[in-house]
């Protein structure tokens, strides 16, 4: 008999909670359909057997040590990979902290849908213990389970960008590799395009293509990328005054770094320190 669930916009769980993890094994004919998804991301990460999410357009096959991310209002269509017999799978469904916007840039393979396959089987034994202790937590007595339940898994979407970031360094042709790790040696430094350009050997127009093809971001947002990835770092760990965060990642304008901060992390500089302070 076939298991297909036909859901609304919200998932099963209180409105006021972040978090609400599960782990199941799903047999033959399992499916899930929400039309327009759920006002909250959704993380699948398949442990053994197969799965299948559909797009308009196509489906993409889900193999253990794969992860797929689903943005808010993204269309739900999965089921059990129609040849086998299960599909083993630890789902979350939840509100990001605020910070977490990084650690969700993920390749995006469809609108909506971002697959992250962790191919090395340490990494991913690491991350399913990760999300198995988060569900665990999450249905403990604890009266702190939430946070501590939101803590695992922010440990683990920490391996899964950890990962993710490697993965591209390493798959960088030697040119570009060339000057990511320029920028990542020198990212308080000032630069142009004709300088970055000139480390690569290419010709400005032609790095700034290859650069943002295999990186997914401009030479100017890895950059920034690279800054504000340091001045979480100093938030976190020291007392330093905003301004002296600020020159500490190479920008010359407080205000202006105050800005870029709450543009790409979701909070000013001041609130993301407070919220580390408060965070049990």
């Amino acid at each position: 008999m076939n298991q297909v669930r036909l859901e609304s916009q919200h998932p099963p769980f209180s409105p006021f909670s972040q978090i609400a993890p599960s782990h199941h094994i799903k047999r033959r004919g399992y499916s899930t359909w929400r039309q327009h998804g759920t006002d909250d991301w959704l993380l699948k990460h398949t442990i053994a057997g197969k799965g299948r999410f559909g797009f308009v357009g196509g489906e993409i096959i889900i193999d253990p040590g794969d992860a797929m991310l689903v943005r808010p209002g993204t269309m739900h269509d999965y089921s059990v990979e129609p040849t086998l017999e299960y599909w083993d799978i630890i789902w979350v469904h939840f509100r990001p902290k605020p910070g977490w916007l990084e650690l969700l840039n993920w390749t995006e393979v469809a609108p909506g849908l971002m697959r992250l396959r962790v191919t090395d089987t340490v990494v991913a034994h690491k991350i399913e213990i990760q999300l198995k202790e988060m569900n665990r937590i999450a249905r403990s007595a604890s009266p702190k389970r939430e946070a501590f339940a939101l803590n695992a898994l922010e440990k683990a979407l920490l391996m899964y960008s950890d990962f993710h970031t490697n993965t591209l360094i390493n798959s960088l042709e030697p040119r570009i590799s060339l000057v990511v790790e320029h920028l990542l040696a020198h990212f308080k430094a000032k630069f142009s395009l004709i300088e970055l350009a000139r480390i690569s050997q290419l010709s400005p127009s032609r790095f700034y293509h290859v650069f943002s093809t295999q990186t997914g971001k401009s030479p100017y947002e890895f950059l920034e990328f690279v800054r504000l990835d340091h001045a979480k770092h100093l938030l976190e760990t020291t007392c330093m005054k905003i301004q002296d965060v600020a020159a500490g990642v190479g920008y010359d304008d407080a205000l202006n770094f105050s800005r870029r901060f709450k543009h790409r992390i979701g909070l000013s500089p001041k609130m993301y320190r407070d919220n580390i302070n408060t965070t049990p």
